[in-house]
């Protein structure tokens, strides 16, 4: 168990440096948010799009792992709204509490799946990604617009606007239709794109570790257990029972396991400001759950691995 944990560590080491590279104000104060911006809008779509070319979306795997991943991102929001609803939590706070409950880190989900099952796990990470990246902002744009109050007319134009505008859809889908339709790798396009994508995974996890709010977790508390329970609880126990189910086993086992176990998108901060959520709360839920993630995560991996790898 030890021996998977420390595999793994590194993730973490550099999450912790990107934290203390940011708090120390190196290289600079306007340094982090547009590598932020390079990461969203360039290296990680180029990842994405690089991955999903090649990956084997055909397979038997689509099938149980849209069952697991769609169906816990379903339960989650079911969750989450219901939440909101019962403990009197106001819109602003639900939205972010949804984001929390349902959102995804990819950028630790890859570069855990690359660690433990090198190109391997990349190629599965990537169908685990295709299939759980359009529903999610589906779910979180309208739940957001929806709590704001927007009328059915402006809902519809800012779906609209939000799913043609986000970097990670148009890549999935660029990468999908090329891998579907048999026209697969691109000459010159799919080798500047696996450049790219090697820059991805160490540039994004050191700007989730920017990203991290320590003073922010003084928000408000239900929120912050309420998210956790949704996205470290409910939706790691989907992906157990679906593995469960199909009789899952090897990387593709503790793969799904490990989208059950990352934490919330660094992202939805963003998205939080940009559609009216609580952008604190947000912040605090983020953090939270990137904290929890580094002993939740390694004690999951390190089970999935005992009994579905070498069990």
């Amino acid at each position: 168990m030890w021996s998977v944990s420390l595999s793994i560590l590194p993730i973490f080491l550099l999450l912790i440096l990107g934290y203390v590279l940011r708090r120390n104000a190196f290289p600079g104060e306007g340094f982090w948010p547009m590598a932020d911006k390079v990461t969203y809008w360039i290296l990680f779509p180029c990842l994405l799009f690089f991955r999903t070319t090649t990956a084997p979306l055909g397979g038997d795997l689509v099938g149980p792992y849209a069952l697991a991943l769609v169906g816990a991102l379903t339960l989650c929001a079911i969750f989450a709204v219901v939440s909101t609803k019962l403990f009197g939590i106001s819109n602003r706070v639900g939205g972010s509490l949804f984001q929390g409950a349902t959102r995804h880190n990819t950028f630790i989900a890859f570069a855990t799946a690359d660690l433990l099952f090198g190109n391997d796990g990349l190629l599965i990470a990537a169908v685990a990604t295709s299939l759980l990246v359009p529903p999610t902002n589906l779910f979180c744009v309208t739940a957001l617009v929806t709590y704001q109050g927007n009328e059915n007319g402006d809902l519809k134009r800012r779906l609209l606007q939000e799913i043609l505008r986000n970097p990670l859809l148009i890549a999935i889908a660029a990468g999908v239709t090329l891998n579907l339709t048999g026209i697969g790798p691109l000459p010159v396009i799919h080798d500047m794109a696996d450049i790219l994508s090697r820059a991805a995974l160490p540039f994004a996890l050191l700007c989730v570790g920017a990203g991290l709010h320590i003073r922010a977790m003084k928000a408000e508390t239900k929120s912050l257990i309420l998210s956790s329970l949704g996205k470290l609880v409910v939706f790691p126990a989907i992906m157990i029972l679906v593995i469960n189910i199909f009789d899952l086993d090897g990387p593709a086992a503790v793969i799904l396991l490990i989208y059950g176990a990352v934490p919330t998108a660094s992202s939805g901060y963003a998205l939080a400001r940009q559609l009216g959520s609580d952008e604190k709360v947000m912040a605090a839920i983020i953090t939270i759950q990137t904290l929890l993630s580094m002993i939740t995560l390694p004690v999951t991996v390190a089970l999935g691995m005992q009994f579905y790898v070498t069990g």
